[in-house]
Order: structure tokens, then C-alpha cells, then sequence
């Protein structure tokens, strides 16, 4: 008999539940798809690419802007974590969701960041929240209204994204509420599972980072909206911690909406972010425009 390690899953199974190639043929034509777009974004509105927030070289950004931008106008911004196991995709696979946001006078921004193994789990958080406190404090360089910055991740995304809306902003400086809104798609935001799955052979988690790096751990007496996403065709794990996430955040008090598709898989909840007829488009554009 198999040993249990967490809940009713043993090694193996636990392995499956956080490997989620499984679930379509081939991963790779969804992320075919979002380089595709990206490019087709940056050929269709103004964009500027490769802004360092940071020293390293990895710290940059791109930002996609509404085709009537003038140096007179402020616009709310919407920062995107793209996903990828931590460990792969760049922002060259996230600005596709510019094609959709940026015609609702909504500026883009498509982070780079660290990647696993090069990269610790801690670094990267650090550095998503570099890249947030950066475009608040050039707000007004970027046509950016400070008053009104969200962040999404898909994904390991969804799990950036999340540690980004609920930093102690009082710490940088800046306002408890820099963060408005925050959309968390198919994200797994309680590291304990992750680090005993095979995944940690490249994360090698602590038993403290999967404390802090949890934003399901968080404690604060301030949460911002949120838009909480997964599809039904999911790995089990993955519709378990979105509940669990929903749970959490529906007791902080904040404002927040259960958006769950019913047959999408985790790679067509990437793309579902795209379609404006949907649910989860019109969710967070209603988040950002309230």
C-alpha cells in the first residue's frame, strides 16, 4: 500500500495532480498561440517594450496602450504574471490579453521575471512586487492612474499575482490599497502540496518560503476585490485550491466573485482570459471600470 503524503493522494498521484500537461495533447500550441497574439498586439496599439524595473536583466516590462494615448489622459492599469510552472514563458506569451483589454481604454502591462531554477520562489515574488511598486511610482511618466492598478496571473501567474495583492504596501511606502482589484486564474496559492510534488526538485521550498510565499497565509486588515477563476476541466488540485482561495478571500471581507467555466481545462482558462463574450473577461472588466 502506497503511503499517503497529502490528503488521499500518495507520491505518485500527488505528482499527477501538479502536472498538468496531461491534460491536453500538446501545451504547446495554446502557447504558440499566445506568442502569435503578443506580436499581433504589439503591431496593433502604441507599446513600449523592455522597461527595466529593475537591475537585473530580467526585470523589464512591456506596456500596451489605447491607440488615442496623449500626454493629457490617465488610464487604469492591469498587470499581468504569466504562468508557466515558475520555471518557463516569458512576457513575449501575455501581451496577447492586450487585445482585448487595451480597446476598453485599459493600459497593459506584460511582466518578465525570474525563473525557477535560477531563480528562488522569493526572489521572483520580490521582483513582481518591484515591478508593481516601479509603475506606481512612474504612474504619471506611464499615463497611468495611480489610483487604479490591478493585477491577474494565470497559472503559477495567479499565484504572483496574489502575492502582489497582498503586500503590506504601508512597507514600500506607498498606500495599504496601491492594489484595486486582483483576478486569480487555475493559480495554486498554498505551496505545502507544491513543495511535496515533484515540482520542488526545481522550486526546493522551504518549509518558512512555503509560509510567506502562501498568499492563502496572509494576514492583513486590508484585501482588494478579487475575481477568483478555474475551470471544471481542471486537475482536481487545482479546483481544490481555487475553492480554498475563494473561501479565504470571501472571509477577508473584500468584495469577491467565483468565476468557474465549466469544462475548461488549465490551458483553455489562459485563453478563456480572451474571449470577450465570456464570463471571467466581463467579470474583470467590470472589477476595473466599478
Amino acid at each position: 500500500m502506497c503511503e499517503k503524503i497529502f490528503l488521499d493522494y500518495d507520491q505518485r498521484q500527488l505528482n499527477e495532480q501538479y502536472d498538468q500537461t496531461t491534460l491536453v495533447p500538446n501545451p504547446g500550441d495554446y502557447i504558440e498561440l499566445w506568442l502569435k497574439h503578443t506580436e499581433l498586439a504589439k503591431s496593433e496599439f502604441p507599446c513600449k517594450t523592455d522597461i527595466a524595473y529593475g537591475k537585473k536583466l530580467v526585470e523589464k516590462l512591456d506596456l500596451f496602450y489605447p491607440k488615442d494615448v496623449s500626454n493629457y489622459k490617465v488610464y487604469p492599469l492591469l498587470i499581468f504574471c504569466h504562468g508557466g510552472a515558475w520555471k518557463a514563458l516569458s512576457k513575449e506569451h501575455s501581451g496577447y490579453l492586450a487585445r482585448v483589454f487595451v480597446p476598453q481604454e485599459i493600459v497593459f502591462a506584460a511582466l518578465d521575471f525570474g525563473l525557477a531554477p535560477d531563480f528562488t520562489l522569493g526572489q521572483v515574488v520580490t521582483q513582481v512586487r518591484r515591478a508593481a511598486w516601479y509603475l506606481y511610482k512612474n504612474a504619471q511618466q506611464f499615463h497611468v492612474d495611480p489610483e487604479k492598478i490591478f493585477v491577474m496571473g494565470h497559472s503559477s501567474g495567479a499565484h504572483l499575482a496574489s502575492n502582489i495583492a497582498v503586500t503590506n504596501w504601508l512597507e514600500f511606502g506607498g498606500p495599504k490599497n496601491l492594489i484595486k482589484g486582483l483576478t486569480a486564474i487555475s493559480g495554486p496559492y498554498n505551496l505545502e502540496p507544491v513543495k511535496l510534488s515533484a515540482r520542488n526538485e526545481y522550486l526546493q521550498l522551504s518549509e518558512s518560503e512555503v509560509r510567506k510565499l502562501s498568499p492563502i497565509n496572509t494576514i492583513n486588515d486590508y484585501f482588494p476585490s478579487a475575481v477568483i477563476s478555474w475551470g471544471g476541466g481542471e486537475l482536481d488540485e487545482f479546483k481544490r485550491q481555487g475553492s480554498q482561495f475563494l473561501d479565504f478571500w470571501e472571509r477577508t471581507g473584500a468584495v469577491t466573485k467565483k468565476v468557474v467555466l465549466g469544462r475548461k481545462n488549465h490551458f483553455e482558462m489562459g485563453s478563456e482570459l480572451s474571449n470577450m463574450e465570456g464570463r471571467l473577461f466581463k467579470a474583470v472588466l467590470k472589477q476595473i471600470k466599478s
